[in-house]
């Protein structure tokens, strides 16, 4: 998904029918986190038939954080979503949500809801994503509505664009995937702030261990692993 070319969104866990409404939540998912799971359900209840957990090779604002490897990411996300018959999981060539928007559209062949927080909100019309800041806000708003939930810290603000509340739980907000680094790295209890079956990937790979050398090898092989990959599929 990393090549050049065109916007592309690919499925690698559920189903996406033909046509339906649905929704995207995009992230690094740095791990999902129970508050990602919280906000997909309340997409659901809103009415979304299908919702598209989508990840990119590299997210915005997140080329710095070193782990987990964004395969054992995926791989935790299609975990959790596995039991879920509306959930899909997704990668995406591009980073930038209007492209995976576009990209989603274009295989449902209707309008797209963006499940986002009021911090993704904000930054959804942050000039500075944007060659052309005008224009994305256009195509935005030609393809997608917004779903927004609260994020602590991040006070709701007028938007150029279609948007309505999205209700989740009181202890939605509050609950970061910093959070659940922060915890792994103590070696504190997960089960509170990411999925049961995340907590024990959590455990088993050290992912966020205080330690990074154990999972720096781990994330290494890997990547050699995808190397091998591309080059069979050259």
């Amino acid at each position: 998904m990393a090549a050049a070319g065109p916007p592309r969104l690919e499925v690698v866990g559920g189903t996406l029918p033909p046509a339906g409404r649905a929704a995207l939540l995009a992230g690094s998912f740095n791990p999902i986190t129970r508050a990602h799971a919280a906000l997909a359900a309340a997409g659901h209840r809103a009415g979304q038939e299908r919702i598209v957990l989508a990840m990119a090779p590299v997210s915005l604002d997140k080329e710095g954080v070193e782990r987990a490897h964004p395969v054992d990411r995926l791989d935790w996300v299609r975990a959790w979503a596995r039991r879920l018959p509306w959930a899909v999981v997704a990668v995406s060539s591009h980073p930038l949500l209007v492209d995976m928007a576009e990209a989603l559209a274009r295989r449902t062949g209707g309008e797209v809801a963006l499940l986002v927080g009021t911090d993704k909100a904000a930054q959804l019309v942050d000039p500075r994503y944007y060659q052309d800041p005008g224009r994305a806000i256009e195509r935005l708003d030609r393809t997608a509505s917004l779903l927004v939930a609260e994020r602590a810290g991040y006070p709701a603000t007028a938007l150029p664009l279609r948007a309505e509340p999205l209700p989740t739980p009181g202890w939605t907000p509050a609950r970061s995937s910093t959070e659940a680094r922060a915890a792994a790295a103590r070696g504190e209890p997960l089960d509170r702030l990411v999925p049961s079956v995340v907590a024990a990937a959590i455990r088993r790979t050290r992912a966020y261990d205080d330690d990074p050398a154990p999972y720096l090898a781990r994330a290494r092989q890997l990547d050699e692993l995808l190397a091998v990959a591309r080059s069979a599929g050259d």
